[in-house]
């Protein structure tokens, strides 16, 4: 009744296409039942279509992890709640519904670039900036929420299905063993190409395509393309991931997240200390340049009044010049419980306060829009 390939015998050309459109025409019956013909079905939660196209399918996970996260918008924009809880819902619900079917369609860069602006999104209302915020760094917000980039996740999992499937006992390791030779790409032969070209010959043929062996592969893969991606990507190329880098603020990420499930009542703060570290503050500068602030602050530091714009990296430089302008109280309940000296400083009508810690320097200034700077070191 099913076949891949249908003969036709006829004594013509035309006779054979005359037999070919009837039958193609008939319709399918099953216990004297019609056989709908779909364009499109769910298969163990993956879309299909009849054309088996990828970006049929990845639009379609789109689709759903757009409505999951419509529902968890609220959850994941409240600053009350840890970051390290919020942090943990996206893992555990919101991540694996992205990637889900990844071991098909893994190892794309297009697929891979799809996901990737939806996951940052989400991961901009962890840290408590707009979803569309500019001027984050995607390189350093994934360091900080310690999340892999999303090509490497998928493809670590097609990596791992390609190792295991044939130890599997399913109809999976009849694929992996009979390969048909007589077509150019199938999916086994593209995954061993992929691995050939950026992982090298020696280490695909060191591989055990075992279980234990799957779990190995898709952690050399993963730890492979994260790397390439935070060190030859596009992204790398902008000036907070270069500051980042510089300072070697990576070092207490870790630090920072495990501290809201310590001090949740310090929530708000710590996500303030992330949003700086990763970009998301509003300086003098770019608040100028967005017509908020007066236009001679894009190139004046309002902190020291020098003629230089206020960045990151200025006012670790310039801090010191902070301390020696004392002139207020402290403002905030945050820097009145730190165990440290504090100083208040006023400077053109906006006020902030410094504390100075052994490894934490914490700067909050308050005006039209608060930012707060923290550097570990």
């Amino acid at each position: 009744m099913f076949s891949d390939y249908v003969v036709f015998l006829a004594p013509s050309w035309s006779r054979s296409l005359h037999a070919q459109d009837k039958v193609t025409r008939r319709p399918w019956q099953l216990q004297d039942k019609d056989i709908p013909v779909v364009e499109e079905y769910r298969y163990l939660g993956i879309d299909l279509n009849c054309n088996l196209d990828e970006g049929f399918t990845v639009r379609r996970q789109i689709q759903r992890y757009r409505q999951k996260l419509h529902m968890a918008t609220p959850f994941l924009r409240n600053g009350r709640i840890p970051m390290d809880l919020r942090l943990r819902v996206v893992k555990s619900c919101l991540l694996p519904s992205l990637i889900w079917g990844s071991e098909w369609w893994g190892m794309h860069q297009l697929h891979a670039k799809r996901l990737s602006l939806v996951l940052n999104q989400t991961l901009r209302m962890v840290v408590g900036v707009h979803a569309k915020h500019t001027g984050v760094s995607i390189p350093a917000l994934y360091t900080e929420l310690g999340i892999p980039s999303v090509e490497s996740l998928i493809a670590g999992r097609r990596a791992r299905l390609w190792a295991k499937g044939p130890s599997m006992r399913t109809w999976i390791i009849q694929l992996c063993q009979w390969i048909p030779t007589f077509r150019k790409g199938t999916w086994v032969k593209y995954t061993k190409a992929w691995l050939l070209r950026r992982s090298g010959s020696s280490a695909v043929r060191e591989i055990e395509r075992s279980p234990r062996g799957s779990k190995a592969l898709q952690r050399a893969v993963q730890q492979v393309i994260h790397h390439k991606w935070l060190t030859t990507g596009k992204m790398t190329q902008t000036n907070t991931w270069k500051e980042y880098c510089q300072y070697a603020l990576q070092s207490g990420s870790a630090l920072l997240r495990d501290s809201s499930l310590d001090y949740p009542e310090y929530s708000k703060s710590l996500s303030w200390l992330m949003r700086i570290r990763v970009g998301g503050w509003s300086s003098c500068s770019r608040l100028a340049r967005i017509g908020i602030l007066d236009e001679q602050w894009k190139t004046r530091c309002p902190c020291c009044l020098v003629n230089v714009p206020e960045t990151l990296s200025h006012l670790q430089q310039k801090r010191s010049v902070l301390s020696c302008s004392a002139e207020s109280q402290l403002h905030t309940q945050e820097t009145n419980q730190l165990p440290t000296s504090t100083v208040d400083c006023n400077f053109n009508g906006t006020k902030g306060t410094m504390a100075c810690q052994k490894n934490i320097t914490q700067i909050h200034v308050c005006k039209k829009h608060s930012y707060s700077l923290t550097s570990f070191r």
